[in-house]
């Protein structure tokens, strides 16, 4: 394919349709009662609660269900606003936002790239009010996205993977890479999410480039080459992981590439068995998002209190529950229903430095460096794939 990111036109940069964007799918979630967790926890310092706290960041990641009593006895009105692209957090940030921004949502990769370019977003926090924080996983509490010359910018509310899933009555598994699934046994029974960042990186992997999450203009090309040879065996691309569900739970597709495991959840609540798994070769990706402070925030003590009680054993399981994904408190694990806890491998978190969670980039830099292409470059890759 010749200079395929010349073949379309400008494209807004959007971030991965993940877990965050389920909600759209329009599926139920699985709640969890909270029971036990403090109303008043993070009062810490003397800090006060009661009026605005304004939260800009993932649909969901606000818990409106899990922090409901929680706001409503301690006086707090909850103003959100989403984000649907890693970079809308800053951008409002700069054109406007600075000094009514209080806390944000951040996934590791986009923290990270923030933290080592050193630009103004968020601040360091205070974690003698958040104790709460104390209870996360060890490979939280030193995580290298989280954590610059001692000091901490955001505490980690979720994490997990994005395996493939399938029908088990159709397939016994899944091939050793992603660019097997080129093979015309797969035609008519592979769907993907509408995410560019997910996919170019899982076949950037799959084509032998050692850090997929830096490209140049030719690995570019050669990972989105590879995508085109699985294209006539797509079905569909789905908007959401919910409707990637939906689309397996249907029939209409057999294998999903980039899934969730939550899904075989909501297909089993549909009569339906869906497994999860991964290439042993190329394998799957990891993320974690975490609740961040935005300098000059005008409620601190607000950001504070939510934060610590939302980081409370109870709150953090149920917001686990809530968005299908891992929690980061390590006494929330035993809240958690087994068919939960059985999602993801917790291995991962309990070692310091959170493992692959910890060496794994997925998102690229928002801008180019040298011969490395920027993010909006795979986005423009990705839409050329889908007219393709």
């Amino acid at each position: 394919m010749k200079d395929i990111v010349r073949t379309i036109l400008q494209a807004k940069l959007n971030a991965p349709l993940d877990r965050r964007r389920f909600i759209q799918g329009g599926a139920g979630l699985a709640t969890l009662t909270i029971l036990g967790a403090s109303e008043n926890s993070a009062r810490a310092e003397g800090g006060k609660l009661g009026g605005p706290l304004n939260f800009f960041g993932y649909d969901g990641e606000q818990g409106p269900k899990v922090t409901k009593e929680f706001l409503e006895k301690n006086g707090i009105q909850m103003n959100a606003a989403f984000a649907g692209a890693a970079d809308e957090t800053l951008t409002r940030f700069r054109t406007g936002g600075r000094g009514s921004m209080d806390i944000m949502t951040m996934n590791k990769d986009f923290q990270r790239s923030v933290i080592d370019a050193n630009v103004e977003l968020f601040q360091p926090l205070d974690l003698s009010r958040i104790p709460n924080a104390a209870g996360l996983f060890s490979g939280f509490k030193d995580a290298n996205w989280l954590v610059r010359d001692g000091k901490t910018y955001g505490v980690p509310m979720i994490w997990g993977d994005e395996p493939c899933i399938w029908n088990p009555k159709k397939w016994d598994g899944v091939p050793d890479r992603y660019t097997d699934f080129a093979d015309p046994k797969y035609k008519g029974e592979l769907v993907l999410l509408d995410d560019p960042f997910g996919n170019i990186w899982l076949f950037a992997k799959s084509v032998g480039v050692k850090d997929p999450s830096r490209l140049t203009k030719q690995d570019l090309d050669k990972a989105v080459e590879a995508m085109l040879t699985i294209k006539p065996n797509v079905v569909t691309i789905g908007a959401s992981l919910g409707d990637m569900a939906d689309v397996l739970v249907r029939g209409d597709a057999s294998m999903g590439l980039g899934g969730w495991a939550y899904q075989t959840i909501i297909a089993k609540e549909k009569g339906v068995d869906l497994v999860v798994g991964s290439p042993k070769i190329d394998d799957r990706f990891f993320w974690s998002d975490a609740y961040t402070i935005a300098i000059d925030a005008p409620n601190l003590d607000n950001a504070y209190g939510f934060i610590d009680f939302i980081t409370s054993p109870e709150a953090n399981a149920a917001l686990a529950t809530e968005l299908g994904s891992g929690c980061t408190v390590e006494k929330a694990y035993d809240l958690l229903d087994p068919s939960i806890q059985s999602l993801y491998d917790y291995s991962t978190v309990r070692q310091p430095g959170a493992g692959i969670l910890g060496t794994q980039t997925v998102v690229p830099k928002q801008e180019a460096e040298g011969d490395i292409v920027g993010a909006q470059a795979w986005v423009e890759a990705w839409q050329a794939f889908k007219v393709a």
